[in-house]
């Protein structure tokens, strides 16, 4: 019976389908708030900021998307997210998003009539990019926001969390 009890997700970018399957619990970054998505959970539509979508899979097997804007539809155990842009944070190059990060703050300083509503969502999704890269190749990408909630920065943490940071 507990295998029945799982939902179906589908990310959709302009560009391709980037997930679809099966999942046992979806995170995703709400405008409002994050929220989690699990088994016959209540209607919803909500809009998403760029952020980290995390999923579930039915083998407890976890995958993160680095994700733009968007939104979320949960409805009778699907949940469809429709988001700008969307990358898995198995496949994000380093270098390359520090790179981009690194463009997008001289574009913010040059580009003075650009709203700065763009500029913020530019940064925060490459700031998220690199966020999970660095965890990613540490071994160490549970539970981000939790960690950050509980210590704060990785240096006030006590070592023994993050040993494997350094």
């Amino acid at each position: 019976m507990a295998s029945d009890r799982t939902l179906h997700v589908s990310i959709v970018t302009p560009q391709t389908t980037a997930f679809d399957g099966s999942a046992h619990a979806v995170s995703v970054p709400g405008s409002q708030s994050p929220f989690q998505v699990l088994y016959n959970h209540a209607p919803i539509i909500s809009s998403l900021d760029a952020g980290i979508i995390k999923i579930q899979d039915p083998s407890n097997a976890i995958t993160y998307f680095a994700s733009r804007e968007g939104f979320v539809e949960v409805l009778k155990n699907n949940v469809n997210i429709v988001v700008n842009e969307l990358l898995e944070a198995s496949t994000i190059d380093l270098a390359k998003a520090e790179a981009d990060l690194a463009t997008a703050r001289e574009s913010a300083d040059s580009h003075s009539d650009r709203s700065a509503r763009e500029v913020a969502e530019q940064l925060r999704m490459w700031l998220a990019l690199v966020i999970i890269h660095q965890c990613w190749a540490a071994g160490f990408l549970v539970g981000l926001w939790e960690f950050r909630d509980r210590w704060g920065k990785p240096e006030t943490a006590p070592r023994k969390l993050t040993a494997k940071w350094r």
